[in-house]
């Protein structure tokens, strides 16, 4: 029998050694994610924000290839050939029937002096492209801010309405659990019990939505930071020390002002709308004749041998040096090109680059136009939050009050269950209202000073 018991007592205290590390394992793992942090990981992370990184490097790339256009280019060539049968050796300068050896190597040049300022218009169209992918980076961080702050927004505003929930159920439990002990001495009734029971099961339904809703508005907001959803994650609250967030706000007129004069994304529509002008304009250089410089140094080897320039007689066994000595010659060229029909290939590079011109404008006023609705969109909600707050501050207030003169009523008996419920709804409303408009208050003037630069 002792044996068995202390059998029996190793295995408890092991169990407990397991299921305590495990717990300590658990929560040392899970990782606690605060605004700025979600911030920081989202901007880490997002893959729109890195495609945009990529293109600037691009844009950059390409905008100092269009500078290095202006320059002429310089090559190297050598050959060794082996040429076989009856031929004229031009280097030895008489006719040949053997096996023979032959390189001409060279060093050559190419400009273009003039093509229509096809290059000067490249050169800005990559210009504006560079700049236009600058302000994508910076567009792309915006957007990220912006939309970490509004999933935010929900996971803590869902975490809020969790706990008034809870604490709904809680108070219903606690009056059940009341009912049921007075109906057991045969003072209540089992009509309120069978309510409060309903009801309890009713608000316990409407906390697992809550729930939820909670658990896909935190996915929502793991998805967008682009982490590990299997990890656990808590999402810490934000604290507004306040007691009153309410703040002045700006004029509509003054805010969608600086919110435009700041915005990347308008910006970049801007770079881009240039970089299409140019881009029409180097089509239309298609038209317009080239003018190319060409130069060259050169020199001519063979193994027959080569002509002495001192006595002009062919010397057979001439060294490699001599005949590269005796043979070397410069060459330059002017040409000029003048294009009369290309298949109306020119025509179709205008007509395309003109169409992506209008496009681009398109985009522009298409981008304005969607600034001005996000503007619009959140100075509403930031006024609308406003302008509750104060209602529901005051509304609260008179609601708790009136809840607990009807809860005392109901604790005497001197009031119905339906009259307690109702109040109760009303107070969980008003909190509801308050919480929702004082952290709409605070977000909202979070992501409108985003828009406009601060």
């Amino acid at each position: 029998m002792l044996r068995l018991l202390i059998k029996n007592a190793v295995l408890i205290i092991l169990l407990i050694v397991i299921v305590r590390t495990a717990t300590a394992q658990t929560a040392s793992d899970t990782t606690v994610l605060t605004l700025d942090d979600c911030i920081r990981i989202g901007l880490e992370n997002n893959i729109a924000l890195k495609t945009s990184m990529n293109n600037k490097l691009i844009a950059k790339s390409n905008k100092m290839q269009s500078m290095m256009n202006f320059l002429p280019d310089l090559n190297v060539g050598v050959n060794y050939d082996f040429t076989f049968g009856t031929f004229f050796d031009q280097t030895a300068f008489r006719q040949v029937s053997t096996t023979t050896n032959t390189s001409d190597p060279f060093l050559r040049s190419t400009a273009t002096v003039f093509n229509g300022f096809s290059n000067h218009n490249n050169l800005k169209r990559r210009q504006s492209e560079f700049t236009a992918a600058e302000y994508g980076v910076e567009s792309a961080t915006l957007d990220v801010k912006a939309n970490v702050l509004t999933a935010y927004l929900n996971v803590i505003l869902d975490k809020e309405n969790l706990k008034i929930a809870d604490d709904r159920v809680n108070l219903l439990q606690a009056q059940l659990d009341r009912e049921e002990k007075r109906e057991s001495v045969g003072v209540g009734n089992m009509e309120t019990v069978y309510n409060f029971r309903s009801q309890v099961a009713n608000e316990k339904l409407n906390k697992v939505r809550l729930e939820n809703q909670l658990k896909s508005d935190k996915l929502q907001l793991l998805q967008l930071l682009q982490v590990d959803v299997t990890r656990p994650y808590i999402i810490e609250s934000v604290e507004i020390t306040e007691d009153n967030p309410l703040t002045e706000i700006e004029p509509y007129g003054t805010v969608l002002e600086a919110s435009l004069g700041f915005s990347p994304a308008l910006k970049q529509a801007e770079a881009s709308q240039r970089a299409s002008i140019y881009s029409f304009r180097q089509a239309k250089a298609g038209r317009y004749p080239t003018i190319n410089f060409f130069a060259q140094i050169g020199s001519r080897y063979s193994s027959n041998g080569a002509r002495s320039p001192e006595t002009g007689d062919v010397v057979e066994d001439a060294s490699l040096a001599d005949q590269l000595d005796w043979n070397l010659y410069e060459y330059m060229n002017f040409s000029m090109n003048i294009p009369i029909f290309t298949r109306f290939q020119t025509n179709n590079n205008i007509q395309v680059a003109k169409l992506n011109m209008l496009n681009a404008e398109l985009f522009t006023k298409q981008t304005e136009l969607d600034m001005i609705n996000t503007v619009q969109a959140v100075y509403l909600d930031l006024i609308a939050a406003q302008s509750t707050y104060n209602a529901a501050f005051e509304n609260l207030e008179a609601l708790e009050q009136s809840f607990s003169f009807v809860a005392k009523r109901y604790d005497t008996g001197n009031t119905d269950f339906y009259t307690y419920l109702e109040s109760l709804n009303n107070k969980n409303r008003g909190e509801i209202e308050l919480i929702n408009s004082r952290y709409s208050i605070v977000f909202r003037k979070k992501i409108l000073d985003l828009y406009k630069g601060l």
